[in-house]
């Protein structure tokens, strides 16, 4: 028996690959330096999760039922209310819909404003992820290079060249994933200008925007109205649930409508003790002083990652990134100079000397010869020793 012919055409994510071999290689027992994973580095906040399962023994039913498939009146509310908090921003209850995780809300948004042929503009490098969706939806992908000599933001000329008749959707993510940049202000107002003025749908993936460390978050929905924009937003990264499965997206309420016509049918509804457990963040406080403490941390890590790298590797070009979670070095001196492309690099890198790094040609073809480097997942011993460990490496293989 044969499998489709659309889920044979979707390659295996190489960044799949690594991550099993960090976990294999931990199970010899070798100290592994994971820098795969993009997910929070410090365990949720203690006191929330106290709260939690306190309301859950007095009441399990209601944190297990089933819901409406919009979700928890309550969460959506609680969403509203952060939402015009931290952004200013005015969205309705009924303008939001809860989803298991962003990456549902991603899916759930391109099925519902495209179809097959399509083409969706990306820009690139970008979350790997958008490939496979946009392959599997049957889109055409056309992309706009994010460069280190712009701290990669994309040339605003380059998405006003790129949008056709034939362009259904715009999907970007700020912060970014794999390059931690922020849009600029001149991006979003060309984003926001073309969308509206070609009736072109912009997909905007936010699940960073909290990890801030310099700097601020570009609310787009200040720059164009909910008409032309879908926001898909996590719980994964600001309350450091992802195994929670949990996120949500907001748009006009006619979008709405159909892409909770879609939940419907693909996945009924998101987790529903998730749900719980993000409104009692919201309602009680818990994200905010779960931010307050984790953002230094990890502004830590940052800094002794980057110093690392840029003593150790003084030939690679590397961004200080202003937020999100990685280093995205151009390593293209050294691995000029090993004869390998990124992929064959980070796999030997992981075999030889248990530093598990992802490569940057699977986020896009201008993160060819880059390196992914997760720096919120451990302490600043372990992120400046793994560094040190693949200078070593790549000096003895030289």
């Amino acid at each position: 028996m044969q499998v489709s012919l659309r889920v044979r055409n979707l390659e295996q994510n190489p960044q799949r690959i690594l991550i099993a071999k960090a976990d294999e290689l931990a199970r010899k027992g070798l100290k592994v330096y994971n820098y795969t994973a993009g997910q929070p580095g410090l365990p949720p906040d203690r006191k929330a999760l106290e709260y939690f399962i306190e309301k859950l023994k007095e009441d399990p039913f209601k944190h297990f039922k089933y819901i409406p498939t919009q979700g928890l009146p309550e969460l959506r509310q609680a969403i509203s209310r952060d939402l015009l908090k931290y952004g200013g921003v005015d969205v309705s209850p009924d303008e939001i819909m809860i989803v298991s995780g962003g990456a549902d809300g991603l899916v759930l948004s391109i099925y519902t404003t495209t179809d097959p042929g399509d083409e969706i503009l990306l820009l690139e490098p970008c979350y790997s992820v958008y490939w496979d969706l946009a392959k599997f939806a049957g889109l055409k992908t056309v992309s706009c290079p994010q460069v280190f000599e712009k701290g990669f933001n994309p040339d605003p000329e380059c998405i006003k060249e790129k949008i056709s008749n034939k362009t259904k959707a715009i999907l970007l993510a700020s912060p970014d994933n794999p390059t931690s940049r922020i849009i600029t202000e001149e991006v979003a107002k060309t984003i926001a200008d073309i969308a509206v003025e070609k009736n072109i749908w912009v997909i905007y993936d936010v699940a960073y925007k909290h990890i801030v460390y310099e700097g601020q978050h570009v609310w787009l929905e200040k720059y164009m109205g909910l008409d032309n924009l879908i926001v898909v937003g996590s719980f994964s990264k600001d309350i450091a649930i992802p195994g929670g499965r949990l996120g949500y997206v907001y748009t006009s309420k006619a979008a709405i409508k159909e892409l909770v016509k879609l939940k419907g049918a693909l996945g009924i509804v998101a987790p529903v003790p998730s749900q719980w457990l993000a409104y009692y963040y919201l309602d009680k406080g818990f994200k905010e002083e779960y931010l307050n403490h984790v953002l230094p941390v990890y502004k830590k890590r940052r800094d002794a990652a980057y110093d690392a790298l840029t003593k150790n590797l003084p030939e690679a070009k590397v961004v200080k990134p202003l937020a999100s979670m990685y280093l995205f070095p151009d390593m293209t001196p050294y691995l000029e100079r090993l004869k390998l492309d990124d992929f064959s690099f980070t796999m030997k890198l992981a075999e030889e000397a248990a530093v598990i790094m992802l490569p940057g040609s699977i986020f896009g073809p201008t993160g060819r010869n880059h390196l992914r480097i997760t720096f919120v997942t451990m302490n600043e011993e372990d992120l400046v020793k793994g560094i040190e460990l693949m200078t070593d490496w790549i000096n003895k293989i030289s």
